[in-house]
C-alpha cells in the first residue's frame, strides 16, 4: 500500500469518526453569564417527548430596533427548541400589516383579534424627533396535532418613553421560554385536572373572577355550581375555590366540604369576615364595620386557623386621587396614600417566589389557634412593618387626618399575616357530631385527613377583578390610578398549582416564568455626543486594516517573486 493511499484512507477514517461523534456526542456550550441561550432541563425533556411536529406562526410584524431585537430573540429561542425537539419544529413570521390595501390590512387585524391576538400601537421616533406609529401584533400561535393555542410574546402595557419600550421588550425576552413551553405543555397534556368555584352562598359572580378563571383555564377544567344534598358531588374535584362568600354556610354544606377535605381535597379559601357599606363610603367617607358570620369559624378553628374580624391598614398601600380644591374652585386632584388598601408583601415560599406585591382591599388578618395539632401554618402574604389593626366592630373613616399616616404611633403593628398555607393531617369537625339528615350519597365518614394542604386568605377581593363600563373585565390586580398590574393573578395561579401539582414541578415552573436576563446597556450620552467619531472608527479601522493587510501581502508576494527570479538566474 502506497503512502498516498494510507493518507487517503486515514482522512476517510477521520471524517467517518467525526460524523459519528457529531451524531452521538451532541453538546452545546453557552458562554453568556446568565445562560441566555440555555433552556431548562424540564423544557428539554418536554421537547424530547413530542409525538408530532410543531408549527409556530409569529405575527409580530415590523417596527423599530426594539421590535427587531424581540424578533431575533424569538428566533433564537425557537432555534434552540428545534435542536432538542424529537420531532420537526418549524416557525415562520407572518406580517399582518403587509397587505395590498388598507381594507385587506384591517381584515388581517380583525381576523387575528377574533382569535384573541390583539394588536398594539408601537410609537417610534427618528433622529430628528419626528414621531410615527406602527401596528404590531405581539402574538404567536403554536399548532400541535390539529390543536392551536395563542402565545402572548409581549404584554400590551402603557409606554411613555424609550426606556419603557426597552424595559417592555426586555421583560418579554425574559419570558419567551416560559410562554412557548407553557403553550407546548398545554397542547401535549392528555388530561386536565378539574377545579370548581362554589356558588350559592353569595360568592363572587363569574364576571367578577373572569380574569382569574381565564388564567386558570390554561391548566384546569373549571366548573361553577352550588352545593346540593348530594354529599359526593365534589369528591372528584382536585381543588375547590370559595371566593368571598357573603351568606352563612349550612351544616350540610360544611359536612360536604369537611369530608371533601378529609378525603384529600384541596380548598382555596378567600374570605371576608367583616361587612361594610361601599355606598356609605363613597357618599360620606365613613361606614360602620361589623363582623360577618359565615358559620365557618368553628370549622377553620378545628383545622388550626382563625380569620379575625378586623380591618388591617398599612402605610405601604395604593394611592388615591383626592380633590383638594376648596368649594367653588376648579377640581384639583392630588394622590394620597390609602392605607385601607394595603400592598401585601411576600413571605418566603414556593408560591410567592418572585411574586410581585399583591393588591388588597380592607383585608382582615389570620391567627394560628394551636401549635400542637401537627398543622404547619406558614404565612404567604403579610403587611409591612408599618401596619395597624382595627378589630370589628369599628368604623372605616377615610377622612383620617393625613398626618396620622406618617405617625409611628398610628402604625405600630408589623408583618400582619393576611394569607397562609396550612399543611398536615386535618381533624374533622364532625368527629363527635351527627351527619346531617338531609344528605344523599354520603361517603364513608373520615375523622382525619391524609397529609393535605389548604390556603386561607383573609380578603376575598384579592381574586376580584374590576369591570369596565362596557362590561369587560379588567386585569386582576390593576390599579386604575397608575395602571400598574400587581401580582394578584400570579398568586391565585401559583396557589392552585401548588395545591394540586407536584411541588418540585411547581418550583421549576415558577423559576422558568421568572427568568432574568440582565441587559448590557450602552452609554446613550456618549453614543449621541460622539456618534460621528464612532462611525468613523467603525468604517475607517476595518478599511485601514484591509489596506495594511493588502500592502503586506503584495510586498511579500513581490519579495518572493524577486527571490525566485534570482534563483532562476543563478
Amino acid at each position: 500500500m502506497s503512502k498516498l493511499t494510507k493518507i487517503f484512507l486515514g482522512i476517510i477514517f477521520l471524517v467517518v469518526m467525526f460524523l459519528f461523534a457529531t451524531k452521538t456526542l451532541f453538546f452545546r456550550i453557552d458562554l453568556t453569564e446568565e445562560k441566555r441561550y440555555t433552556i431548562s432541563q424540564s423544557s428539554k425533556n418536554l421537547l424530547k417527548n413530542l409525538d408530532e411536529p410543531l408549527l409556530i406562526n409569529i405575527y409580530i410584524g415590523e417596527a423599530d430596533a426594539n421590535i427587531a431585537k424581540l424578533k431575533t430573540s424569538v428566533n433564537e429561542i425557537l432555534d434552540e427548541f428545534a435542536v432538542y425537539s424529537s420531532k420537526t419544529l418549524t416557525y415562520k413570521h407572518i406580517n399582518p400589516s403587509k397587505a395590498n390595501s388598507d381594507k385587506e390590512r384591517y381584515k388581517n387585524y380583525d381576523d387575528l383579534d377574533k382569535r384573541g391576538l390583539t394588536t398594539m400601537t408601537w410609537f417610534m421616533r427618528d433622529r430628528q424627533g419626528k414621531e410615527s406609529k406602527q401596528v404590531i401584533v405581539p402574538w404567536a400561535e403554536v399548532t400541535y396535532k390539529d390543536r392551536t393555542i395563542p402565545v402572548c410574546i409581549m404584554q400590551n402595557e402603557a409606554i411613555y418613553n424609550e426606556d419603557d419600550k426597552f424595559n417592555l421588550v426586555n421583560s418579554a425576552i425574559e419570558e419567551l421560554e416560559f410562554q412557548f413551553i407553557d403553550a407546548i405543555r398545554i397542547l401535549t397534556k392528555k388530561e386536565f385536572k378539574h377545579i370548581a368555584f362554589l356558588e350559592g352562598n353569595g360568592e363572587l359572580e363569574e364576571i367578577d373572577v373572569a380574569y382569574a378563571m381565564e388564567a386558570l383555564s390554561r391548566y384546569y377544567q373549571i366548573d361553577r355550581g352550588n352545593l346540593s344534598d348530594d354529599a359526593s358531588e365534589i369528591i372528584d374535584y382536585d381543588a375547590i375555590v370559595i371566593a368571598k362568600p357573603t351568606e352563612p354556610f349550612s351544616e350540610s354544606d360544611k359536612f360536604i366540604l369537611d369530608q371533601y377535605i378529609m378525603n384529600g381535597g384541596k380548598v382555596l379559601w378567600l374570605l371576608d369576615v367583616v361587612q361594610y357599606s361601599e355606598a356609605e363610603l363613597s357618599k360620606s367617607g365613613m361606614s360602620p364595620v361589623v363582623p360577618l358570620d359565615l358559620n365557618l369559624t368553628d370549622m377553620l378553628f378545628r383545622y388550626g386557623i382563625r380569620v379575625e374580624p378586623s380591618v388591617v391598614l398599612d402605610r405601604h398601600c395604593i394611592e388615591m386621587p383626592i380633590n383638594i380644591a376648596r368649594a367653588g374652585e376648579s377640581a384639583h386632584f392630588e394622590k394620597f396614600p390609602f392605607p385601607h388598601q394595603p400592598l401585601l408583601i411576600k413571605n418566603e415560599h414556593t408560591i410567592t417566589k418572585f411574586l410581585a406585591e399583591v393588591k388588597s382591599e380592607y383585608p382582615s388578618y389570620l391567627s394560628q389557634v394551636s401549635q400542637e395539632n401537627g398543622i404547619n401554618i406558614k404565612p404567604l402574604l403579610t403587611t409591612t412593618n408599618r401596619s395597624r389593626i382595627e378589630r370589628a366592630p369599628t368604623t372605616i373613616d377615610l377622612r383620617i387626618p393625613l398626618q396620622n399616616y406618617n405617625s409611628e404611633e398610628y402604625f405600630m403593628m408589623q408583618y400582619v399575616p393576611v394569607a397562609a398555607i396550612m399543611e398536615g393531617e386535618f381533624e374533622s369537625i364532625f368527629t363527635r357530631r351527627q351527619t346531617p339528615q338531609d344528605l344523599q350519597n354520603v361517603p364513608p365518614r373520615k375523622d382525619k385527613s391524609p397529609k393535605n394542604k389548604m390556603i386561607v386568605v383573609a380578603d376575598g377581593d384579592i381574586i376580584r377583578n374590576e369591570i369596565e363600563r362596557s362590561g369587560m373585565p379588567l386585569p386582576l390586580g390593576l390599579d386604575r390610578v397608575t395602571w400598574r398590574i400587581y401580582g394578584n393573578s400570579d398568586f391565585i395561579v401559583n396557589s392552585l398549582l401548588y395545591l394540586t401539582e407536584d411541588k418540585d414541578w411547581v418550583e421549576k415552573w415558577i423559576e422558568l416564568r421568572n427568568r432574568t436576563i440582565h441587559p448590557r446597556l450602552l452609554n446613550k450620552v456618549a453614543i449621541t455626543s460622539y456618534r460621528g467619531f464612532y462611525q468613523f472608527i467603525n468604517i475607517a479601522i476595518p478599511l485601514a486594516l484591509m489596506l495594511i493587510f493588502g500592502g503586506v501581502f503584495l510586498a511579500v508576494r513581490k519579495h518572493r517573486a524577486k527571490s525566485n527570479d534570482r534563483k532562476l538566474i543563478t
